[in-house]
């Protein structure tokens, strides 16, 4: 249902691809889940007004890893226009800073009814729980909490400019206060991308930048292109130069027109399945076909253990590369490193190992006692014995592989030593 209902009310969920369309029906219906829909003054809530809400907050949010706006608890649904007691005033839209946000439902569809009109309720007022959001103590997105404020700087002057009508493109009711100039330029960068873009560039690529974002590029899933990551260093060097000449690239489109990298795009649309698949591997598949090669392997636990939480580390490093644009908390990519990631390293590890020997040689050994141990018989051979991991290793394997080696008087081990020197155990011969 979800589904059809979007393909048929959102533009902005026609657009993107199958891929991106699971992603954002996951958000929706876990934001969905999370809040709580109230009708008022007798208005019924149905599916169709939990999942368009939903959806104007997912829209708004799909650039972001925290996308559930934490602050926000409660949505008020009125059927129309409402009166605000404590305001005093006829609304069509309201929130709080307790978390609750009120709406006309009737206004909230208009908004969406003409596409380009740059009057949208639901992102507008959704544009200020967001801002909201950042003033309370919750799990705001920490990206839209970096660029934000400096978003605010940039902002400043279209705003003042806003304010005494030097600006035609943006709403004037913008010219308020900075929050309703956030909410409005919300309302113009997902209605009016092209007319932004052209009109007020700077402005724009911090929006994108800020919001993690492009609704222009309506081909690939409304993803950042590669000239909006340098609008920081651009604006940290303070030139003025180079900051036009950006602009000039953004408006005339003589910039590299690339989105994501393809490595950045894969971790993005696919890179939790990869990780769950890859940790069922591990789990599943990596710890019997690791203890095989162990089994055949001249090589201690200890060793393993070492070599495993090597691995895992390496696991851990790629959060740095992939955290921005991978939906998963650090607690599950730890799982992944080490479950999957490192144990599946491992294994190519022993793998390279077995299957690409660089010397075989034949060694015997005579066969000089047998104790009772503590983990059942012990065999002590010739040469270094018990002293000897390899030594040790061949013993474990005739009392593991051979019923009748009382008699035996000596034992012939051919051994091969692997691509990253570890020596295995091929076969073993008794000599009675």
């Amino acid at each position: 249902m979800p589904n059809n209902l979007l393909k048929q009310k959102k533009p902005y969920f026609r657009n993107l691809s199958p891929d991106a369309q699971e992603v954002f029906v996951d958000r929706l219906f876990k934001f969905m889940e999370d809040k709580k829909f109230i009708g008022r003054e007798g208005l019924v809530i149905t599916d169709e007004i939990k999942v368009l809400i939903s959806a104007a907050a997912i829209q708004l949010t799909f650039g972001l890893k925290d996308y559930m706006i934490s602050h926000l608890y409660a949505i008020n649904v009125f059927p129309r226009i409402f009166f605000s007691k404590f305001l005093n005033v006829n609304l069509k839209g309201l929130n709080t800073q307790s978390g609750v946000l009120s709406l006309s439902w009737n206004d909230f569809k208009e908004g969406y009814a003409i596409e380009d009109d740059k009057v949208n309720l639901g992102l507008h007022e959704l544009a200020h729980a967001l801002y909201i959001d950042l003033d309370e103590e919750g799990n705001y997105d920490e990206h839209f909490s970096a660029y934000f404020e400096k978003w605010e700087d940039v902002a400043m002057k279209d705003y003042l400019e806003l304010k005494e009508k030097k600006i035609t493109f943006l709403r004037e009711y913008g010219g308020t206060n900075m929050h309703e100039f956030f909410a409005v330029c919300v309302e113009h960068f997902f209605e009016a991308p092209k007319e932004f873009k052209k009109k007020l560039p700077h402005l724009y690529n911090y929006l994108m930048l800020m919001l993690n974002q492009d609704p222009d590029n309506v081909k690939g899933d409304y993803q950042v292109r590669v000239y909006a990551e340098k609008a920081i260093a651009i604006a940290e060097s303070g030139s003025r130069a180079l900051e036009e000449q950006l602009n000039q690239q953004i408006l005339n489109n003589s910039h590299i027109d690339e989105r994501y990298s393809l490595f950045q795009t894969t971790v993005q649309r696919n890179g939790i399945y990869i990780a769950m698949t890859a940790t069922f591997i591990g789990l599943f598949a990596g710890i019997p076909l690791l203890i095989w090669f162990w089994s055949t392997t001249v090589i201690s636990i200890g060793a393993i253990f070492i070599m495993l939480f090597i691995c895992g580390a390496l696991g851990l490093i790629q959060w740095k590369y992939v955290n921005e644009y991978l939906d998963m908390e650090y607690h599950q990519f730890a799982m992944y490193a080490f479950s999957g990631f490192g144990m599946c390293l491992i294994n190519i590890v022993f793998a390279l190992n077995t299957f690409i020997p660089i010397n075989s040689s034949t060694v015997t050994y005579e066969i000089l006692d047998f104790t009772n141990g503590s983990q059942g018989v012990e065999i002590t051979l010739s040469g270094e014995g018990n002293n000897s991991s390899f030594e040790r290793n061949v013993a474990t394997f005739v009392v593991d592989n051979f019923d009748k080696f009382y008699d035996a008087k000596k034992v012939m081990v051919t051994k091969t030593t692997g691509l990253l020197g570890l020596d295995r155990i091929n076969d073993c011969q008794l000599i009675y």
